[in-house]
């Protein structure tokens, strides 16, 4: 953890930067790790399946499909927080808009956390498959296919847990600094 003095902190942004980007520095160092480490597992699994005479560690058909539907669940959950930060910026007098309860956005900004990281492990595992595939088999183009689908399916639900992640951010002038 980052330890600075009290006259330091700020929540100014609440873990954003000025561009509302939601990966600061620990968060992209947390998914390059998790990225890392299914890359290894990848590359190493597929390695000793290879060499003991096993079937290659293939993902299956229904996975690239899951990874997507769960990516737009994300995004789908995170949406009516986002709906209202977009109502709450235009709010000037009159009808405050209606909360969206704090439990659902704290779930939700849970499971989009839980995505983010899943997705980076599967990309790195996929991407692990992909590099052994091109480096060490002969004629890998089926297993090449539906490995590359898995990975975009993994880059898929990363990017849709750190827009659900974003979508989840506290409205600016919050009375909950």
């Amino acid at each position: 953890a980052h330890w600075c003095r009290p006259s330091q902190r700020t929540s100014k942004g609440h873990g954003f930067d000025g561009l509302g980007n939601p990966v600061n520095g620990s968060m992209g160092k947390v998914i390059f790790g998790f990225s890392i480490v299914g890359l290894v597992l990848g590359l190493a699994l597929s390695q000793l399946s290879a060499g003991f005479g096993y079937v290659f560690p293939a993902s299956p058909t229904s996975l690239p499909i899951s990874l997507l539907v769960l990516a737009l669940a994300n995004y789908l959950f995170s949406y009516p927080i986002y709906r209202y930060r977009k109502q709450l910026g235009g709010y000037k007098e009159g009808i405050r808009p209606e909360r969206p309860n704090p439990f659902y956005a704290v779930r939700v900004l849970i499971l989009a956390r839980a995505s983010v990281l899943a997705g980076a492990l599967f990309a790195g595992w996929h991407a692990g498959l992909i590099i052994w595939l091109l480096s060490f088999s002969v004629a890998p183009e089926n297993l090449v296919l539906s490995s590359s689908f898995g990975l975009v399916g993994a880059v898929a639900l990363t990017v849709g847990g750190l827009v659900s992640q974003w979508n989840c951010k506290t409205p600016p002038g919050s009375d909950s600094d």
